[in-house]
């Protein structure tokens, strides 16, 4: 299976919207804190196509639904209509603005997309970086006109820098060129950042890397659940598969998890989490960390009858591996829901997470529930939470089902 990296979901943190498309294991055959925390019982590989952390995937299509869809109206990637691209960017900044000013998190998605008003453009602030994705095919502003409006955007965040990631039309189509922009130390705009910098969530730290590659090391659309985990952590088992850079399982630790298991098929992502926990001074006792095709490790676990009581799907829209085998989530992820159902406790809970636009939490909810009736088990509550604030107005961006398994 691949690796969790993935190209946007839109941009940015890690998942492209940012590059959530990225090698990830194929499977085998605020926020409601409270919500994970009812039973005691209790590998992310790389999102494909992208550098991982970052931008997932960009999803398909745009749609723009919801309160807050295109506030500013148009569908135009360029300011020939309606608000100019300036005028688009700031407002994004102002209705984001209570966001880092509350202290929360430093790491925020500042312009998302066709939401606020161009296609195939995201931005988000890590620190004092601005990462600028922009997604070919979708965006049609060249280069040269955004320029400006991001140097003035840099300036009114507060940032120092911004690097641009740019997204191919075609899955893995980063060319040479391409692999030296993203992992040049010289920014589009502004200062030079550091290789590595620390960016919080409430007393979370997390290590992100603004000239890595396509991804960053944070998927920030996943912030309202990591604080979902870490509230309901305490004395469980947790199994974070397509672990990535292991965010989730940071989350888990902090909350007081008796254990947790890291699966992910990037060595590089793996190594990155146990970073991560450096980051936060977390003690590594209890807590394994696995370089392993997630599908493989279910089967061995399942196997070895070993059971947990949260397990944790993120895994891409698509991902190719080191041997040419590919990662499709429409088909492989109902086999993936029954392999983790496989490892669950009675009562243990399934954090299902995608950002495949044609497959809504109702669709996703279908899947768990059908993945549990083959394995004779059955689904006893479930909820579905929102994506976080600064994704609102693109309802088809994500999706997540939080499933009790009876």
């Amino acid at each position: 299976m691949m690796s969790r990296r993935r190209r946007d979901r839109g941009a940015g943190s890690g998942r492209t919207d940012g590059a959530r498309a990225a090698p990830r294991s194929t499977p085998a055959a605020g926020p409601a804190r409270s919500a994970l925390g009812a039973s005691k019982v209790r590998s992310r590989g790389s999102r494909a196509g992208g550098a991982g952390g970052g931008p997932r995937p960009a999803r398909q299509g745009p749609r723009a639904d919801g309160p807050g869809a295109a506030p500013l109206g148009g569908r135009s990637s360029g300011g020939a209509a309606g608000a100019s691209i300036a005028e688009r960017l700031m407002a994004a900044l102002e209705r984001r603005r209570s966001l880092p000013e509350s202290g929360r998190t430093d790491a925020v998605r500042l312009f998302h997309g066709m939401a606020d008003g161009i296609d195939g453009l995201v931005i988000e602030k890590l620190a004092s970086v601005l990462i600028v994705q922009m997604h070919e095919g979708r965006l049609t502003t060249p280069e040269s006109a955004l320029r400006e409006p991001c140097a003035a955007l840099v300036a009114r965040a507060g940032a120092t820098a911004a690097y641009r990631k740019v997204f191919p039309r075609a899955r893995g189509g980063e060319d040479a060129r391409l692999a030296r922009m993203h992992r040049d130390a010289t920014p589009w705009i502004g200062t030079p950042a550091p290789p590595e910098m620390i960016v919080r969530e409430e007393s979370a730290r997390f290590a992100v890397r603004p000239y890595d590659g396509f991804s960053t090391g944070l998927f920030l659309e996943q912030r309202d659940n990591r604080a979902r985990v870490r509230a309901g952590a305490r004395g469980l088992r947790v199994l974070n598969t397509f672990a990535y850079t292991c965010g989730f399982t940071v989350a888990a630790a902090l909350g007081g998890a008796a254990e947790t298991v890291s699966v992910d098929a990037s060595r590089r992502y793996i190594t990155w989490g146990q970073r991560n926990f450096e980051v936060n001074e977390l003690s590594r006792a209890g807590h394994r960390f696995l370089t392993a095709d997630v599908g493989d490790y279910l089967r061995r676990a399942g196997r070895r009858g070993e059971r947990f009581d949260l397990v944790i799907l993120d895994p891409p829209t698509f991902g190719r591996g080191p041997n040419g085998e590919t990662f499709s989530f429409v088909e492989h992820a109902p086999r993936l829901a029954a392999a983790a159902i496989g490892v669950l406790a009675e009562g243990g809970r399934l954090l299902f997470s995608t950002n495949h636009r044609a497959t809504p939490g109702v669709a996703l909810r279908r899947m768990i529930e059908q993945a549990a009736r083959g394995e004779g088990r059955r689904v006893e509550g479930v909820e579905s939470p929102p994506l976080p604030e600064d994704f609102a107005g693109d309802a088809a961006y994500g999706a997540t089902v939080i499933a009790r398994i009876a």
